[in-house]
């Protein structure tokens, strides 16, 4: 180890040449080694629009997005014919209502939800105002007077504010064809 070094001590003009010699060197070299100029920054890469960004997520899933669109319409018809058969089911079917009291005006007929709209006649009991105008089961009745008709209970309130002798024009749809029937009310039958 070296002790230390004093200006005084002479070694400082060796080494002062010495280090003189080399910054030179450097400064020789110092041209060819010199950092590049600074160049001015790269532009910012494109950041894509969400209209682009969209359109090229449908384009790499325009398979699975076809298949969910698929799926989501036969659930959707699944649901419709579910809520249909439920509507025209053993449960939700109502005798007219009207027929029960004294006073009250008796059609003589089974409803039931249409799902074409109206109701839908489900049976006409026999010597009946609505048979002998000609009503049978299958037909969907959609007016009543001038009463839309749209529910079993819209029609069955229809008929309870009539009385028995009283006329009322039933809009009824068979098949393709329409046409109106001209019924009279009668008392209910009694019943045993």
């Amino acid at each position: 180890m070296n002790g230390p070094r004093h200006l005084w001590s002479g070694d400082w003009e060796d080494e002062s040449s010495a280090r003189a010699a080399e910054l030179a060197a450097q400064r020789r070299r110092a041209p060819e080694d010199d950092p590049p100029e600074p160049q001015a920054p790269a532009p910012k890469p494109h950041r894509p629009t969400l209209r682009e960004r969209i359109v090229a997520f449908r384009r790499r899933h325009a398979r699975q997005l076809r298949l969910a669109l698929v799926v989501g319409v036969l659930v959707l018809v699944g649901a419709g014919a579910a809520y249909a058969v439920s509507n025209t089911g053993g449960n939700n079917s109502h005798h007219q209502a009207a027929g029960n009291g004294p006073q009250n005006a008796w059609l003589g007929i089974e409803m039931v939800s249409s799902p074409s709209g109206g109701v839908m006649v489900a049976r006409v009991d026999p010597k009946s105002p609505a048979q002998k105008a000609g009503i049978k089961p299958g037909d969907v009745i959609t007016q009543i007077d001038t009463e839309p008709i749209v529910t079993p209970a819209i029609a069955a309130a229809a008929i309870s504010g009539l009385e028995p002798g009283d006329h009322a024009d039933i809009q009824v749809q068979r098949g393709a064809s329409s046409y109106t029937a001209h019924v009279t009310l009668a008392r209910p039958p009694k019943t045993s």
